[in-house]
């Protein structure tokens, strides 16, 4: 059976749809490795499925991936869904569990198109069932059309959980409150980057109308819509009952059932710290992200990253970058003329230097506040092994500044997410106690197994290939 490809891409999200779509192409033999049961990843989810009104809801942005999927199956590429990959290495092997047994791949090209995912921030109560990510809802409704029946609250910084709210108002969804936790003097930052954005009005325009329609909605329905929210709390015994926020040094509450939290996106950096990328520190949006150079390549010869997982810009710089690597692959694989090649790369990095133009207004703007860290000491941090923020603290305060060291003393983070949830909040508690800079504390290290691997699937292991069936 099948194992050795030209190219193999992790994830079918707009940036592994486009990169396969041009290496595929252009004649390469290129495997496409998928968690989920069908392409478009989480921005595209489910879009061959969707209903018109859900289109109609989701809009021109989502019914865009029918476009890029279209594309993607003309070209042949071998499409494996269903695929949980585990571990890459530097050499170009890609281990996953499919159909009940694991599989080794391998290619001289492994691009990982992982995508973000919404930064996890604990906060009292946000265990509690009804709490959730604004991108778990949105998940819902293009999996399933579902919106929630019973009150909910929307709260976050960014544009995302305003895209969430802008829905949940059309679809008549009983929201009883929107809190908006941006800090209000970022807008100062922000304009030093004004003259970028001003460049792509067009884009700010379209912020500026979803600002509007969730603004004039929420009042419309008399929806209270509040600002500079800070230390919000779920509150309940067995499920969410109230949302607490202070705004003002003034607590405010309402009853909900759902809690939708979201405070920026970061990049899915799992498999590229378990492969060995070497990574920055993005000191506005306070994340990690692998270094590449314009075409995605890392210091690892077989290795690229794109999308999103390299630096978080949204969908279509997302589908921009994963053509650059698609096409620098094909052009080092010799399928590709060298006018052609200079002429392609060319349009593809103009186009997305324009879609890039004012990406840093929007991470200034939305950068995360001082105070989003600033959890009770008794909050849950690390939910796979129960480890709260004040055991970390005591951790901190006696000398222990390493994640490592910390997750081997008590266990934070070596839970099934392998510390995907609690990673992020560490390295802010570390920094906090200590007064170190986070791009100086070392970072949270994997190791495979990335996500849970069963006997079975061990026992049945398939060295041969996967099951195409």
């Amino acid at each position: 059976m099948k194992t050795n490809y030209d190219v193999i891409v992790v994830g079918a999200g707009p940036a592994g749809l486009a990169c396969a779509a041009e290496s595929a192409g252009r004649g390469l033999d290129v495997a496409v490795l998928d968690e989920q049961a069908g392409p478009g990843g989480q921005i595209y989810r489910n879009i061959k499925n969707s209903s018109v009104s859900q289109q109609a809801v989701l809009g021109n942005d989502y019914t865009h991936g029918l476009d890029l999927i279209r594309e993607f199956d003309r070209t042949g590429a071998e499409y494996l869904p269903g695929s949980r990959v585990w571990q890459v290495t530097p050499e170009g092997d890609a281990y996953l569990s499919r159909n009940g047994s694991s599989h080794k791949l391998s290619a001289p090209n492994v691009v990982l198109c992982t995508g973000a995912m919404e930064r996890p921030v604990p906060f009292p109560g946000w265990t509690l069932p009804g709490v959730m990510t604004c991108g778990g809802m949105s998940n819902l409704y293009k999996d399933s059309g579902l919106i929630p029946d019973e009150p909910v609250v929307i709260a976050g910084s960014g544009p995302f959980p305003l895209l969430v709210a802008e829905h949940l108002l059309s679809l008549n969804a009983p929201i009883a409150a929107i809190f908006d936790t941006s800090v209000f003097s970022h807008l100062f930052l922000a304009m030093k980057n004004g003259l970028g954005a001003a460049q792509r009005m067009d884009f700010m325009w379209k912020g500026a109308r979803m600002l509007q329609k969730v603004y004039w909605g929420a009042r419309k329905k008399k929806i209270p819509v509040i600002r500079n929210i800070k230390a919000i709390k779920a509150l309940g015994k067995d499920r969410l009952e109230q949302v607490e926020g202070v705004c003002s040094d003034k607590t405010v509450s309402f009853p909900a059932r759902t809690l939708l939290v979201s405070e920026g996106i970061i990049p899915n950096l799992s498999l590229f710290r378990q492969v060995g990328c070497s990574h920055t520190w993005d000191p506005v949006q306070r994340y990690w992200y692998p270094e590449t150079d314009s075409y995605g390549r890392t210091h690892l010869p077989s290795i690229y990253v794109s999308g999103d997982g390299g630096f978080v810009h949204g969908a279509k710089p997302a589908e921009y970058k994963g053509r650059l690597a698609g096409l620098q692959i094909a052009g080092k694989m010799r399928r590709v003329n060298r006018i052609d090649y200079l002429e392609q790369t060319a349009f593809l990095k103009k186009g997305l230097d324009r879609e890039l133009l004012p990406r840093p207004f929007i991470d200034a703007l939305y950068a995360p506040g001082s105070h989003l860290f600033s959890m009770e000491d008794d909050t849950l941090v690390c939910r796979c092994e129960g480890i709260t923020a004040g055991q970390i603290r005591e951790l901190v305060a006696a000398g222990y500044t390493d994640h490592n060291e910390i997750k081997a003393m008590i266990r934070c983070g070596m839970g099934p997410c392998q510390g995907r949830m609690c990673g992020s909040a560490v390295s802010e508690l570390i920094s906090e106690g200590s007064g170190i800079d986070p791009a100086v504390i070392r970072p949270h290290r994997l190791r495979p197994p990335i996500k849970p691997v069963s006997l079975l699937e061990l026992a049945n292991a398939e060295m041969g290939g996967p099951d195409e069936s």
